[in-house]
């Protein structure tokens, strides 16, 4: 049976590879969700990685899917999904869990990553104004092309 305390948002707070931390985790019983995030100014490019998780004892296995999405965020326009195809590996790790259930570690081979876990979990949400100059912005494209 899958251990219930594991499921829940993560975040990545410690690493042995720095270029993840920040990376949010998000495990639904079997089904698992990895989002790196890089940043670039005030643009987030988050990739979520989908899979499944199978758990035996202190052990886990999990196999990816090779349906990977990108969502580019920005403070003016709304998010943008774009799909994409990658082949992944299967991957082999070990967990710990401390007894309070809010940090989780993560060994694979020499790395180790330390999640901590989300207590409150926030969707971005497209305000009113994003879509106010999304509008704008197709509107003075449509007209660039049609005087032209």
């Amino acid at each position: 049976m899958f251990p219930v305390k594991c499921c829940g948002l993560w975040t990545l707070i410690a690493s042995t590879n720095p270029q993840y931390i920040g990376s949010e985790l998000s495990i639904n019983y079997n089904t698992i969700t990895f989002t790196p995030i890089k940043k670039f100014g005030p643009i987030n490019i988050k990739k979520n990685i989908y899979g499944s998780v199978f758990v035996q004892e202190n052990d886990a296995k999990i196999v990816w899917s090779s349906k990977i999405t990108y969502d580019i965020e920005t403070g003016l326009l709304p998010r943008i999904t774009i799909p994409s195809i990658n082949n992944c590996t299967r991957l082999y790790l070990k967990y710990d869990i401390d007894e309070t259930s809010n940090w989780i570690t993560v060994q694979k081979q020499q790395e180790q990553y330390v999640f901590r876990r989300e207590l409150s979990i926030s969707q971005p949400n497209d305000t009113i104004i994003q879509l106010f100059i999304t509008q704008l912005v197709f509107d003075f494209i449509i007209r660039h092309i049609y005087n032209q």
